[in-house]
C-alpha cells in the first residue's frame, strides 16, 4: 500500500474531491431550479449512477458476495449519508450546514472507542472539545441549548454522524470493496432519497417534461459524482488517516468561500468562529490519527 511518503497522485485524488464536494451543492441547486426539486433530484440522480456502475458491478458480482453483511452495510450507510447530506443542502445554509457535518470527527471517536477499543487519547479529547465549541458558536444560544434549528441542520448533523459510522465499518473491513462500496451508496442513496420524497416531501413528483427538459443537467451531475466518489475512495486507501482528515477540510473552505461569493446565505461572526473552531478540530483529531499511525509503523519496524 502507498504511505504518506509515496507519490502525490493520491494527495491531489483526495484534495482535488474535497474541493468537488465542497462545490456539490452548485449543480444540485441547478437541478432544483431546473425543475427537480427537493429530494426527486437525489432519487434520479443516484438512479443514474446506479444503471452507469450496473454493467461494472454484474462483473464484480463475486467481490459483493465476498464482502457479505458487512459490505451491504457500509452501503446503506453511505447512501444513507448521501442522501441525508443533499437533503441538507436542499433545505439548508450552505456553509452551517458544512459546518455541522464536519462535526463527524467527534462521532468518529465515539464509534472507534466503543466499536474497535481506540484510547481516547489528550488530543482526541482535544478535538471533540474545539468541534462542540464551534458548534455552539454557531448554533447559539438564542434558545438555550445550542442544538440545531432547522431541519436543514438536523439532517446536516445526521449525516455526519451516518459518515463517521460509515468510516468506522470501512476501517473494520478493511481497503478491499471501494467499487463495490461506491454502487451499493448510490443505490441506497436512490432508495432513502426516495423514501425522504415520500414520507418528507418537499415536492410534488417532476412532470416527464421536468426530467426530461433536465437530463442534460442530470447527465452532467452523473459524470460529476461518480469521479467524485473513485477519487476519494482511491485516494484514501493509499494514504495515512492523518493526511485524510486534513486535505478533506478543504470542503468545509470551498463550501464556505463559494457559499458566501455566489449565495445570499449569511456568514457573520458565528460562523467564522465556528469554522475556526471545527477546523481546528479536523487538524488536532489528524495530528493524533497521524500519530497512531507512526507508533504502529515503529513497533511494526522494531519487530
Amino acid at each position: 500500500m502507498m504511505n504518506d511518503q509515496g507519490p502525490m497522485g493520491p494527495s491531489l485524488a483526495v484534495a482535488l474531491s474535497a474541493v468537488m464536494w465542497g462545490l456539490w451543492w452548485i449543480p444540485l441547486r441547478a437541478l432544483e431550479a431546473g425543475g427537480l426539486s427537493g429530494d426527486w433530484a437525489s432519487v434520479l440522480l443516484f438512479g443514474a449512477a446506479t444503471l452507469v456502475t450496473l454493467p461494472v458491478a454484474l462483473l464484480r458480482r463475486r467481490a459483493f458476495a465476498a464482502g457479505g453483511w458487512l459490505l451491504l452495510g457500509i452501503g446503506v450507510i453511505t447512501g444513507a449519508t448521501f442522501s441525508t447530506w443533499n437533503h441538507a443542502l436542499i433545505t439548508g445554509d450552505v456553509v452551517r450546514v458544512s459546518l455541522l457535518f464536519y462535526l463527524a470527527p467527534i462521532w468518529a471517536t465515539g464509534f472507534a472507542f466503543f466499536a474497535l477499543g481506540e484510547p481516547l487519547r489528550p488530543l482526541r479529547a482535544l478535538s471533540i472539545v474545539l468541534g462542540l465549541s464551534g458548534a455552539a458558536v454557531v448554533l447559539g444560544f438564542d434558545g438555550g441549548i445550542p442544538l440545531p434549528r432547522s431541519e436543514g441542520e438536523w439532517m446536516g448533523l445526521v449525516s455526519g454522524i451516518l459518515f463517521a459510522l460509515a468510516a468506522t465499518l470501512s476501517r473494520k473491513q478493511g481497503e478491499a470493496g471501494g467499487f463495490e462500496r461506491s454502487v451499493l451508496s448510490f443505490a441506497f442513496g436512490a432508495l432513502v432519497a426516495f423514501l425522504f420524497a415520500l414520507f418528507q416531501p418537499l415536492s410534488p413528483p417532476p412532470a416527464g417534461e421536468a426530467v426530461w427538459a433536465a437530463m442534460p443537467l442530470l447527465s452532467g451531475c452523473v459524470l460529476w459524482i461518480i469521479p467524485l466518489t473513485w477519487l476519494l475512495l482511491w485516494g484514501a486507501g493509499r494514504l495515512d488517516p492523518g493526511r485524510v482528515s486534513i486535505l478533506l477540510l478543504l470542503e468545509v473552505v470551498t463550501a464556505a468561500v463559494s457559499a458566501t461569493a455566489l449565495t445570499d446565505e449569511p456568514f457573520g461572526w458565528r460562523e467564522l468562529v465556528g469554522c475556526v473552531l471545527i477546523l481546528g478540530a479536523g487538524f488536532v483529531e489528524a495530528r493524533d490519527q497521524g500519530r497512531g499511525v507512526a507508533k504502529k509503523g515503529s513497533v511494526g519496524v522494531s519487530s
